[in-house]
């Protein structure tokens, strides 16, 4: 029950540093040429806003359930300590999972480097590191 708990914990506070980039990008870089292409510009930010802090407090959730859903199943706290993370191979896991997407975005919106930076650090200490702590051994 513990890493159900820690994996929504971080999950939800992965959503919220998201509503920040999120809202950066609706609200301040709207007439960005790669926004004015997905998005129309008479739709005003806060409508827009809404539904995707919704979406992606929902999915950044979940993302924390499974993570904590699979720390439990596989055992993954009996693992060997390692990184600062009571679970060495949990924490390399999560490293990967959290700068591939973050390496990946870098390439297609290279403006954004800073962003993605962001998005990806905290990703890893919450879960690469705060979850398995969370969760107890």
């Amino acid at each position: 029950m513990e890493a159900l708990v820690a994996g929504a914990i971080a999950g939800y506070v992965m959503a919220m540093l998201t509503s920040v980039a999120v809202a950066y990008v609706v609200f301040g870089a709207r007439d960005a040429e790669v926004v004015e292409r997905w998005i129309a510009r008479d739709v005003s930010g806060p409508i827009l806003f809404i539904p995707i802090l919704t979406g992606s407090v929902l999915a950044w959730v979940f993302v924390g359930l499974v993570a904590a859903i699979i720390y439990e199943v596989a055992d993954l706290g009996a693992q060997p300590d390692g990184l600062g993370s009571p679970s060495a191979a949990f924490t390399i896991v999560a490293v990967v999972f959290s700068v591939a997407p973050a390496l990946l975005l870098g390439i297609v919106w290279p403006r954004l480097w800073w962003m993605w930076v962001g998005l990806g650090l905290p990703c890893v200490g919450l879960f690469g590191w705060l979850l398995p702590h969370l969760a107890g051994r």
